[in-house]
């Protein structure tokens, strides 16, 4: 009996860990379906794109995560993975940059970054044909099309948001697994009634609402 009562003892322990476990896209398998997802493009659209290379990196903040980056001033990508390797978060941004011309070295530079963020994004899908894969390309391009730039959509254990900020697209996932931070607001004080906030007397600005042209993203 006491055997039994210890047995079931140490599965109520472990019972929480257990359920704390991320499930979702490997990082170990992200990166090979990129470079899978490279060579498909190059045999579908006669390319010769090599795979690029994230660099590796500890969170530092002591809990087992790691950082994978690629930075650059067209393409930025970014992928958070636990300390089981499962990936929380994956960020591309593309960016088209200025004067931006067809036919140019320019245009044909930024088109090359453009088929490797196709490829990272086919990267976070869980098919293991190419071609299955790259359905969620044609997916988030109808869908920012037909939405003026914004769409989202659920893909397995993730969300994804996708967003054009002016001549920037940015795909994000985020595991569906990975608790949100509530931000917690610093206290301020409370004006009298009758007080302005504003410096010097002056009135409140009227808020603004920025318009963003789905045409000035070229891509």
């Amino acid at each position: 009996m006491k055997r039994v009562l210890a047995t079931l003892l140490v599965l109520l322990l472990l019972a929480p860990a257990a359920a704390l476990a991320l499930t979702g896209q490997s990082y170990t398998t992200f990166s090979d379906y990129y470079r899978e997802n490279v060579t498909f493009i190059n045999d579908n659209d006669n390319r010769h794109l090599l795979p690029l290379v994230l660099s590796q990196r500890a969170s530092g903040d002591n809990d087992g995560r790691t950082l994978y980056e690629l930075i650059g001033d067209v393409l930025s990508v970014t992928v958070t993975a636990d300390s089981a390797g499962v990936v929380e978060e994956c960020e591309i941004r593309l960016t088209a940059p200025q004067g931006l011309a067809y036919g140019t070295t320019l245009y044909n530079d930024f088109a090359i970054s453009g088929y490797h963020s196709y490829a990272f994004l086919m990267a976070m899908d869980v098919h293991e044909d190419p071609a299955a894969r790259y359905g969620l390309v044609t997916d988030v391009v109808e869908g920012m099309r037909s939405q003026e730039g914004s769409y989202a959509r659920q893909l397995g254990a993730y969300t994804l948001t996708c967003s054009r900020e002016n001549t920037t697209a940015v795909l994000s996932f985020r595991n569906n697994g990975v608790p949100l931070e509530t931000p917690v607001p610093e206290p301020t004080e409370t004006p009298a009634p009758g007080e302005s906030t504003a410096p010097d007397g002056a009135s409140p600005l009227p808020e603004t609402e920025e318009t963003v042209n789905p045409e000035d993203y070229i891509g």
